[in-house]
């Protein structure tokens, strides 16, 4: 009777898996199957799983070099750039940031250390666009508008609370007495964190980044209303400029969104074996 439970179960289970990877990938193929489609083919029926065409011009496009600072080509190779600098930089940040402030919150002495956890994570809760406006009028006056430096201070922001979080959640499961050792040995909670913390938090850090690293890959809004050329205008902000007033290039948008896919999704194979370690080790349980 178990092993029937058992069987059923695993069957259950599979199905319940290929119903999950069928809703997700679904998507994906659809904007797949859009770029390379023509677009008079797409006004004719939307009812097709396979275009009747295939049309592989957009991605010739954008690979190809840039003939001038208004082609499709320079946009997209500038506007990715872009992302990943800001991405990038903005991750570190806020590894480096984060490690320090969990190690504080969770093993030193801090008055409401409790509180100020909270606090932290409370922040989390504000969404970015109540901030839209008020951060315009303050980095214009003080000349910090269509800059990724701007950018990147935004989102370590934004980002933060939740990667203190998370490092917090993951130091609080590690052993102290090793810390204590290491103290009597005589080092200093520098050496501590280098030597002992970020090595044992290897799952935990990895995860934070693969959130951090996809949440400012994605981060639109405050982009937009900051940017407004090339010199630090990001990829999403680039695909919605596709979309014009009288005309929507939905082949050559598709085709954006696809190759926008790639830099996250090759971090996130990359990383893979620590996110499901920092996942399932109680990197972000509470």
């Amino acid at each position: 009777m178990e092993t029937s439970k058992k069987k059923l179960n695993k069957v259950l289970s599979f199905i319940l898996i290929i119903v999950i990877a069928f809703f997700s990938f679904v998507p994906i193929y659809w904007t797949f199957a859009i770029s390379i489609s023509y677009t008079a083919d797409l006004q004719t029926t939307t009812n097709r799983w396979f275009p009747p065409r295939i049309n592989f011009n957009n991605y010739k496009e954008i690979f190809s070099p840039s003939q001038g600072v208004y082609s499709v080509a320079y946009e997209f190779q500038r506007t990715a750039i872009n992302s990943i600098i800001i991405a990038t930089i903005t991750t570190l940040l806020v590894l480096i940031m984060a490690t320090f402030a969990a190690y504080s919150i969770e093993r030193l002495k801090v008055p409401f250390r409790k509180m100020i956890s909270y606090f932290v994570i409370l922040t989390q809760m504000l969404p970015p666009v109540v901030l839209v406006i008020p951060l315009y009028f303050l980095f214009n006056n003080f000349g910090l508008l269509d800059k990724k430096f701007s950018l990147i201070l935004i989102n370590a922001a934004l980002n933060l609370p939740f990667a203190i979080w998370i490092l917090s959640s993951y130091f609080r499961t590690l052993p102290v007495s090793v810390e204590d050792a290491a103290i009597v040995d005589g080092c200093g909670y520098f050496e501590i964190i280098w030597r002992i913390i970020l090595p044992l938090s290897k799952p935990a850090i990895f995860t934070s980044g693969i959130f951090v690293f996809l949440a400012t890959w994605n981060e639109f809004q405050i982009a937009l209303v900051l940017t407004n050329s090339l010199k630090a205008k990001t990829l999403p902000v680039a695909i919605s400029e596709f979309m014009g007033r009288f005309l929507i290039d939905y082949p050559l948008m598709a085709t954006s969104g696809i190759l926008a896919l790639i830099p996250p999704a090759f971090f996130v194979v990359i990383f893979q074996k620590y996110l499901i370690a920092g996942l399932t080790s109680g990197a972000v349980k509470e």
